[in-house]
Order: structure tokens, then C-alpha cells, then sequence
């Protein structure tokens, strides 16, 4: 800021005058844009640092006065999700939403490529809806094979993840997952003849409205279950990567490797729940959306831990779809 301020302080005089050269008043002119431009990103970083500074602020009062909390549910439920969302919150505020799309360009060329990464993994949609970014941005995080668009995808978790779906199951999860796949644009895979309901199929009809006998004959088996949807996307050009590797727009399986000491609990081995990847964060914590319970942004370390004292070891995987059928 103090380098920007040196060079935006002119306080010389405009040239003015019959005798000024015409190459001077227009140097003085682009001079002058320079300056503005600059004065500009100096605002904008001050925005950003006093957004950041306020919500920090008023958060940490917040969790101060939780600091003893005893109830292992009020501290994953609630404080960890708080804490989750306030970090997303801080990122965004450093993010100029809304500005002129020269700012915009000079304020991205000013990071470095690692500040580029961190962003495009931590609010891939807000970088994706900014205006005046390089091209090459945009195809890096919806996805360059373009089959799928990430952020898409992320998009309908987020703005999805307290609503009901148009199809309503039990258990939810994977009928979400699959929703938010479609929304990326994923495209069906029928079989000739028993369209959704082949052994190799994901996908969905649009049913005659009635619930009971849609969710039984209008949608793949891997549309609505866990299982099946992992395998399906595994066994048909996707990849399960590391925890260290995750990015949005992957999805994760929870898998019951103990067995569940709960009656009616999971059966062990079984491929049980999965979820959304919507953030990773720059200290690499993975943030997940989901129906069955319903969270948004919220941390894979801490849900896990709720799911492993709830009912045994778990086993996570990463899985990131790569459609080979089309």
C-alpha cells in the first residue's frame, strides 16, 4: 500500500496551455488512469483487509465465551460448523465480488500462483462468477475435459444442501450427490433396452409424479445409493484420489470398516453415505455438502469424527468423476 501511495500521489500541476505538446498532455492522461487504477486497488485492498479484520472480531468474541463447552454435540454441531463458515467468509471478503473487471484483472495479476490455487479450491464459485479473469481460470475449475463443470456442481450443493429435492428418499445423500452431478451437466448413461434400471446405469426420467413409484422405477440403483454410485463412477473412467488431492466437485464416500455397535447400524464393509466436496481450504481442510443430515461447508475431519464415535471406524474416499461413456 505504501509503494501504490508513492506512485499515486501526484501532485503536480495537469499541463495546460497552447504550447503543451500534444505527446505530454496525452502521457499526463495515461499518467493519470495509471494513478487511478492504482488508488483503486489501494481501496480495495483496505475493503478487503477491514471485512476480514470485523469478522474475525466479532467471531472470536463469539467463540470465546464457548471455549468450555462439555457437550461433544453443541462443539461438532454447531461451534465447528460456526468456525467452518467463518473461515470460508474471511476468504471471501478478500475476494473483489462485484468490481470493475480491470481491478478485478489487476488484483488476480498481483497474486501469486500459489494465492491462485488456494482461492480456486477454497470458493471455486465465487472466482468462477468474477468477471475479467483469464480465460485459462474458468477452464481450471469447471474442469478442462469439460464433461463436467465443477463449479456447477458446487453451485447446486450450495445453494441446495436445506432444500428437498424434487424426489424425496429416506436417506438422501446419494440422491443428492447425483443431483448435484446432473446439475454439473453429467449425462445419463441408460441401458438399450431397461433404460435406468441396467446394471451399468446412473441417471434419472422425469416419473409421473408419484413419489412411492418413482423412486422405484424412474432412476438408476446408483442414482440413489451410496454403493452403487461409487462403484458406478470407479467402474466407469473415475478415480479415487487422496485426501491431499481433493478439490471441489469431488465426491466422498463414507465407508463402516468397524462394526456399528448401533442396532440397525451400518453391515461392516458397507459403502453407507456420500457428500459433496464445495471447499478445501488453504490449510487443507476439506469442506463438504450433503443431505441426510443437512450441512454446508462444513469440515469431512469433524463429521467424520461425529460418524466414527456414532458408529465405529470409517473409512473415506475421494472419488472424482471422469464420464468415459460419452
Amino acid at each position: 500500500i505504501q509503494d501504490g501511495r508513492a506512485v499515486g500521489a501526484y501532485s503536480g500541476a495537469a499541463p495546460v496551455g497552447p504550447n503543451i505538446p500534444q505527446n505530454v498532455r496525452d502521457d499526463y492522461k495515461k499518467e493519470q488512469g495509471h494513478i487511478s487504477e492504482v488508488n483503486d486497488l489501494i481501496d480495495e485492498a483496505l475493503r478487503q483487509a477491514s471485512q476480514a479484520d470485523k469478522k474475525a472480531s466479532a467471531e472470536l468474541d463469539k467463540l470465546a465465551t464457548k471455549i468450555n463447552v462439555s457437550d461433544t454435540n453443541v462443539a461438532h454441531n454447531y461451534i465447528e460448523t460456526e468456525t467452518a463458515h467463518l473461515e470460508i467468509d474471511m476468504i471471501r471478503g478478500s475476494i473483489p465480488v462485484g468490481k470493475d473487471p480491470h481491478l478485478v484483472r489487476a488484483w488476480w495479476d498481483g497474486l501469486t500462483p500459489e494465492q491462485h490455487k488456494a482461492l480456486m479450491l477454497a470458493d471455486p464459485v465465487t472466482i468462477a462468477d468474477l468477471t475479467g479473469l483469464p480465460d485459462d481460470v474458468g477452464k481450471e475449475i469447471r474442469g478442462r475435459d469439460g464433461k463436467i463443470d465443477r463449479v456447477e456442481m458446487v453451485r447446486y450443493a450450495l445453494d441446495h444442501w436445506n432444500k428437498p429435492d424434487d424426489l424425496k428418499f429416506e436417506n438422501n445423500c446419494a440422491n443428492f450427490a447425483s443431483s448435484a452431478l446432473e446439475a454439473g451437466g453429467m449425462q445419463k448413461k441408460f441401458d438399450t433396452w431397461l433404460g435406468p434400471r441396467g446394471d451399468n446405469t446412473w441417471g434419472r426420467e422425469s416419473g409421473i409424479g408419484i413419489d412411492w413409484w418413482d423412486q422405484r422405477a424412474y432412476h438408476s440403483r446408483s442414482w440413489a445409493s451410496a454403493k452403487y454410485l461409487r462403484n458406478f463412477l470407479t467402474d466407469n473412467g473415475g478415480e479415487e484420489v487422496p485426501r491431499s488431492q481433493a478439490r471441489p466437485g469431488d465426491l466422498i464416500f463414507y465407508e463402516q470398516v468397524a462394526e456399528d455397535p448401533g442396532k440397525g447400524g451400518e453391515p461392516q464393509g458397507e459403502t453407507y453415505h456420500a457428500a459433496v466436496v464445495t471447499s478445501v481450504t488453504p490449510d487443507g481442510d476439506i469442506k463438504l455438502s450433503q443431505h441426510t443430515g443437512e450441512w454446508q461447508n462444513v469440515s469431512l475431519e469433524a463429521r467424520e469424527h461425529v460418524a466414527t464415535r456414532n458408529h465405529g471406524e470409517q473409512r473415506i474416499h475421494i472419488v472424482r468423476p471422469h464420464p468415459n461413456w460419452y
